[in-house]
């Protein structure tokens, strides 16, 4: 199987769909969502005007907005193409495109900041796992390689959606970062390779640049990565993973998190109602919220009658009273509460447990962990009577029902 960066983007978002569309390729019918459409009408439009520039042909904006009009026309259908987002209209979506087509063709004419001597190219990447003895292949494809001089390439890689990633984001992106090795075999003689992100909805270009060690150690984060995937094969284990982008998932239709939804989304008002599904669900609500108003109500009643059953059972010194059919053991425990989080007590007895090297037993710092530590002599004396500074004795009462 070759790898690619989407592939193993798709399987840290969701094994399971990985599983539906790298091993299974299930055959459904997929429709396009708008927001990808209308990245791929920009990408081929921008194809379009860097490969008439490499024949010397400088194509004008208009046609630059036809082209790209002419592409959305013959290849839009809302048989293929679907808008998730609720209030938007193809409409929307086109003149988005065309917006940022405009923003880049006024900053960057006449095109010349760099030779292009590759578009949609495809880059071929080797991995090598020692540990297992294996090679791993993968592939991608980039958007546009400019050669800006003679010793200092651009990978350049063209984004649509509406939120530019920041530096430290790129800083860490792995798709160009990867490519770039391919790119440095490819053109052992250049010194200098920059990964370029052009944020089409902000106008903004990013820069980024990895080090020999920096790819050395994406090279085993991906190889990582593969093996995660190859395991997952070998044992048939892809779980799904629900999240916001289920939205956009093509398999929504056959996924189990998902498949009732978009079920019961087609049936008319009357149909959602009576179906056994959404009928269920509601019934579970139903009770569940009913449970919890009386857990509500009675919740105050048991106190009431648990603190009338300690007073009993101290006034007459009993720790075991009997009822017609349970009997009930009252217990007494003593505690030691623990300053606020944040508060200044707090901070001095974590820092007091640090410096006496205690912190790796009580890091959760609980009262439980506390009050067993020091019942069982865990600490010396002299180091108890400082922790003891900080916590607060107390007792508390459980009660244990049991047969009679």
């Amino acid at each position: 199987m070759r790898y690619s960066h989407s592939s193993m983007e798709t399987f840290r978002n969701c094994p399971l769909q990985f599983k539906y569309k790298y091993i299974e390729k299930v055959d459904i019918p997929i429709k396009n969502n708008i927001e990808a459409f209308m990245g791929s009408m920009v990408h081929n439009t921008l194809e379009k005007l860097y490969t008439d520039l490499k024949y010397n042909k400088l194509l004008s904006l208009d046609e630059v907005l036809d082209y790209y009009n002419k592409s959305w026309t013959d290849n839009f259908s809302f048989d293929k193409v679907e808008i998730i987002r609720e209030g938007y209209t193809e409409e929307n979506y086109k003149s988005l495109g065309q917006d940022y087509l405009k923003n880049y063709y006024n900053t960057y004419k006449p095109f010349n900041q760099g030779k292009t001597i590759g578009l949609e190219m495809q880059v071929n990447i080797s991995l090598y796992d020692k540990e297992r003895q294996k090679t791993y292949d993968l592939i991608g494809y980039i958007d546009r390689l400019s050669l800006v001089s003679d010793n200092h390439i651009e990978i350049i890689d063209y984004k649509t959606n509406n939120s530019a990633k920041t530096q430290q984001e790129v800083d860490v992106d792995k798709q160009l970062a990867l490519y770039s090795i391919a790119i440095k075999e490819k053109f052992p003689f250049v010194e200098k390779i920059d990964l370029c992100w052009f944020f089409l909805s902000a106008g903004i270009k990013q820069v980024s640049t990895r080090t020999v060690d920096d790819l050395e150690k994406l090279k085993q984060e991906t190889i990582e990565i593969i093996r995660e995937i190859e395991d997952s094969k070998q044992k048939n284990n892809f779980p799904g993973k629900p999240s916001a982008l289920c939205d956009w998932c093509a398999f929504r239709s056959i996924c189990p998190f998902k498949a009732h939804d978009v079920i019961t989304k087609n049936l008319s008002e009357n149909e959602y109602l009576k179906e056994e599904g959404v009928f269920l669900v509601d019934k579970y609500q139903e009770f569940t919220e009913k449970k919890k108003a009386l857990l509500d109500e009675i919740d105050p009643e048991i106190e009431k009658v648990k603190e009338a059953i300690i007073n009993y059972s101290k006034k007459n010194n009993l720790e075991k009273l009997f009822g017609k059919e349970k009997s009930l053991i009252v217990k007494e425990y003593s505690s030691f509460k623990i300053p606020e989080k944040k508060s200044k007590e707090r901070e001095e007895l974590e820092a007091l447990l640090k410096e006496n090297n205690f912190w790796p037993f009580v890091s959760d710092l609980s009262y439980i962990e506390i009050s067993n530590l020091i019942k069982n002599g865990f600490f010396e004396s002299s180091f108890k009577e400082k922790l003891l500074k900080y916590l607060k004795e107390e007792k508390i009462n459980r009660l244990y029902l049991n047969k009679k």
